[in-house]
């Protein structure tokens, strides 16, 4: 069998994956590798990796993770990992609040908070080839009396007056890796996106005199800095390498499609600031696995996290009254969706397409659920709407479209009767899996 070779550069990327992980805080030689590797920490708690209560970073990581009976001794909790160039602001949960949600529902992802130690704003780019130097930006602000742009090159930071959305330009010296600095100036707020078809480098429409897309891809992270309050429509679509965000609790609302198409994006931290997710604000992040929604949020918006394909861990907190729309929807790698009591209506097509889902608890706050709110999705077996005291309402037999030849649809047995009797309940590609919960069966 023939050895994989390994060059120089190989060992100097997996020191600086060592690194990264907190197993080393310095150069080390191949020989001290083996043990750095060893000391990575991993969960928390006396368990480690994935469990029920995990604690997230904002690039993915677990920082601390709790069997539910475990989080449930904690007083207090675990302190905030330290972040070069980063303060930390908490948790965006508070722990009475987390230990409710626990100890109702079992599961619970919570975010860490962090924003600039010095309060700006940092974009992280990576010029690969010196074929296009010139960097547009685009941006607003609103008070104060100006914003400040540090390009990261050397050259002088330049102020800007403007307060509309308007993009300014830079030419870069050559290929490598910048951090564009941005500060306010009087207090000014720095507004980013707002605009249809426009994110921060400009018209995201591409066109042989517009080519964007090389502009867009060259943001690898963000740290958002306490003038951003709002993160706007569009502000960082189609930023398609862009893999870290991290969110302060100086910004109160994700607007449409503020993240969509950021292919790269693994792991999203919502600060506890935030009350709504607009629709379709990350669409499309096939990559995001993790995403910790605060309690704060009581809305989730139509396709918000539609085609995010790698997810396999999302807390819908019980502050939320509403699944909008195609929310969850081709979220193929979720395992497990818990739907809070405080939800009222499941819109449509919501679920459509979570093949990996193989069962789901209908609380009895449900009134209605819409079209192709579970459609194609295969793998469920059970449906349990046994909270019920009513028949909720079923906007079309659609709602249940390709539901599994075994899968039951358990109901009260005071209510079955009417259950099958009831408006698009009682069509036939649906009826035939209603069973009262007294007869019902675990495969």
């Amino acid at each position: 069998m023939s050895k994989a070779i390994i060059t120089e550069q190989h060992l100097h990327d997996i020191a600086d994956a060592i690194i990264a992980k907190g197993g080393a805080t310095a150069p080390m030689t191949p020989a001290q590798m083996p043990e750095a590797i060893a000391s990575i920490p991993s969960g928390g708690g006396g368990s480690t990796g994935f469990n029920d209560v995990n604690f997230y970073m904002p690039d993915g990581t677990i920082a601390k993770s709790y069997t539910a009976a475990e989080f449930a001794g904690l007083t207090a909790f675990p302190d905030q990992p330290s972040l070069d160039g980063l303060t930390a602001q908490g948790w965006n949960w508070t722990l009475a609040d987390a230990k409710t949600y626990v100890a109702t529902y079992g599961k619970l992802n919570i975010g860490g908070m962090y924003v600039t130690d010095n309060g700006e704003t940092r974009l992280y780019l990576t010029i690969a080839e010196p074929c296009r130097l010139e960097q547009p930006l685009r941006f607003g602000r609103s008070g104060g009396t100006g914003i400040t742009v540090d390009w990261g090159d050397g050259s002088t930071p330049v102020t800007y007056t403007h307060t509309e959305q308007t993009i300014v330009k830079h030419t870069y010296p050559g290929s490598g890796d910048y951090v564009i600095r941005i500060s306010s100036v009087g207090a000014a707020k720095l507004l980013l996106g707002g605009s249809s078809s426009y994110n921060i480098f400009g018209n995201t429409s591409q066109s042989s005199s517009n080519p964007v897309c090389v502009y867009s891809s060259r943001l690898r992270k963000v740290e958002i800095g306490l003038s951003v309050t709002s993160i706007g429509q569009d502000a960082f679509s189609d930023c398609y390498s862009l893999s870290s965000v991290t969110i302060p609790s100086s910004v109160t609302s994700l607007g449409t499609s503020a993240f969509e198409n950021c292919y790269s994006l693994s792991s999203v931290s919502i600060p506890s600031s935030v009350t709504s997710i607009g629709e379709f604000a990350f669409n499309n992040c096939s990559y995001l696995s993790s995403v910790s929604i605060p309690s704060s949020v009581t809305s989730i918006g139509g396709n918000a996290f539609a085609y995010c394909r790698s997810l396999s861990s999302v807390t819908i907190p019980s502050s939320v009254t509403s699944i909008g729309e195609f929310a969850f929807r081709r979220c193929y790698s979720l395992p497990s969706v818990t739907i809070p009591s405080s939800v009222t209506s499941i819109g449509t097509s919501a679920f459509n397409n979570c093949n990996s889902l193989s069962s789901v608890t209908i609380p009895s706050s449900v009134t209605s659920i819409g079209s192709g709110a579970f459609q194609d999705c295969y793998g469920i077996v059970k449906y349990d709407f046994t909270e019920h005291a009513q028949v909720p309402t079923l906007s079309n037999v659609s709602a249940f479209r390709n539901i599994a030849t075994d899968c039951k649809i358990v109901v009260p047995d005071a209510l079955y009767d009417e259950w099958i009797a009831a408006t698009n309940w009682s069509g036939a590609s649906i009826v035939g899996h209603i069973v009262k919960a007294s007869e019902y069966v675990e495969a």
